[in-house]
């Protein structure tokens, strides 16, 4: 296997998205991912969500997405074999990576303090959903949750509306990353000092740190942000969304020479507004100095002119004008399409069973000497459990028991679905 972490090792016992979506970036690195399922599997193969024809003989778009390139072992650790199994794999290993809640990981014998204790080397990375200090260290999370704590709801939606919710899981895929630089953070302090170390994150703290400009504006200023819809909260200029004529949407950030400037009002043919003091120059455009008091008046020109002008034709202009920063508000189609994301590997295919060629995400970062490997299927539940634990050194009958015990309640499962549609 090639790639930057070829040959380092990550257990992850993980559900949903951020505990998995940070093992992830492990995969696509090279590591050695090895995902360890309950009998039943991680519930995310089961949720279909919206739109979705697929059998269970297809796993639930949310963990084809969070579990790529990864080894499946299915373990009940509630026993004792299950336990010593447990063991074996993070006595292997370099990184155990969780987002278990605390009180439940202690239930099964998986103390976080102890096992960094029990193996010296391990790094140890755990994510929650609000930290893990405070009264609600073991709070029950989702990523919406976090998102309405962390603030990040409050800011999303038309000023003078209830908030929205953001069309993302933002903040478990914020809690994600921290806990994949953390974990990267803590190996490359094993390297120089030979010891491993508890890492901590969470959700919370990812929306935190997703938000960090708009918070220290808010501290400094001692006025909370308020909701601007089209606009973002803290850019007060006529960086913001617009309608085209024929429906499509314009992000329009701004122009930066004023040449770029005047060269987009003559395309709308609307000179005029170069005459408006307020907007005559780069800083002032992007809301850096100057008065607010044209504000409504800006951003109103904008969308009448915009307005008379097709998506086609504003993008036949505004690709002659590199010194103009807009994009196209684009759907999921045009972004799996989007022949930028192809070029970049950003999306990529995969082979699933029954569902066949789809499209997914692939590796985000390239590398000049380690390039990470083409992007691989998730794995089938308990696929690479006999395998695994032959590596471990378990004999054949102890493998047959782990086995047997898991399909039984894997079927009990998939009987209680079936029945409940």
């Amino acid at each position: 296997m090639s790639g930057p972490l070829s040959g380092l090792r990550v257990v992850e016992l993980a559900v949903a998205i951020q505990g998995p979506a940070a093992g992830l970036h492990f995969a696509n690195m090279g590591a050695d991912v090895i995902k360890v399922e309950p009998p039943a599997g991680d519930a995310s193969r089961y949720g279909k969500g919206i739109n979705n024809p697929y059998t269970l003989e297809v796993p639930g778009s949310q963990y084809i997405a969070m579990n790529k390139g990864k080894r499946s072992v299915t373990l009940d650790v509630h026993t004792p074999l299950g336990q010593e199994a447990m063991h074996r794999l993070l006595a292997s290993a370099d990184v155990f990576l969780t987002n278990y809640r605390a009180s439940a990981l202690t239930r099964m014998g998986l103390d976080l303090n102890m096992l960094v204790e029990r193996y010296p080397q391990l790094v140890v990375g755990h994510a929650n959903g609000f930290g893990p200090r405070g009264d609600d260290a073991d709070k029950a999370m989702l990523d919406g949750a976090a998102q309405a704590r962390g603030g990040l709801v409050s800011l999303t939606g038309m000023p003078g509306e209830a908030p929205v919710v953001p069309g993302a899981a933002v903040a478990d895929h914020t809690g994600a990353m921290q806990l994949a630089l953390g974990i990267t953070t803590a190996l490359v302090a094993r390297a120089a000092t030979g010891r491993g170390q508890l890492v901590e994150t969470s959700s919370l703290g990812g929306q935190l740190w997703l938000q960090m400009w708009e918070l220290q504006h808010s501290a400094l200023t001692g006025v909370p942000l308020s909701r601007e819809g089209r606009h973002h909260p803290n850019i007060r200029s006529q960086y913001g969304i617009y309608e085209t004529a024929d429906g499509e949407h314009l992000m329009f950030v701004t122009a930066q020479t004023e040449e770029a400037w005047s060269n987009f009002w003559i395309f709308l043919e609307r000179p005029d507004v170069l005459l408006l003091e307020a907007w005559n120059s780069p800083a002032k455009r992007l809301g850096f100095e100057g008065s607010m008091d044209g504000l409504a008046e800006i951003r109103a020109h904008m969308q009448d002119a915009i307005g008379t002008r097709t998506m086609a034709e504003l993008e036949s202009f505004l690709y002659t004008q590199p010194e103009i920063i807009w994009e196209r508000v684009r759907d999921h189609a045009a972004v799996l399409t989007d022949p930028q994301n192809l070029a970049n590997g950003y999306i990529t295919e995969i082979e699933l069973p029954v569902a066949g060629t789809v499209k997914t995400t692939g590796p985000l970062m390239h590398f000049s000497r380690t390039e990470p490997p083409a992007t691989r299927r998730p794995p089938v539940l308990a696929e690479d459990t006999e395998t695994v634990l032959a590596e471990l050194g378990f004999d054949g009958e102890e493998v047959r028991s782990v086995l047997e015990h898991a399909e039984g309640v894997r079927n009990e499962l998939l009987a209680l679905l079936q029945q409940t549609g």
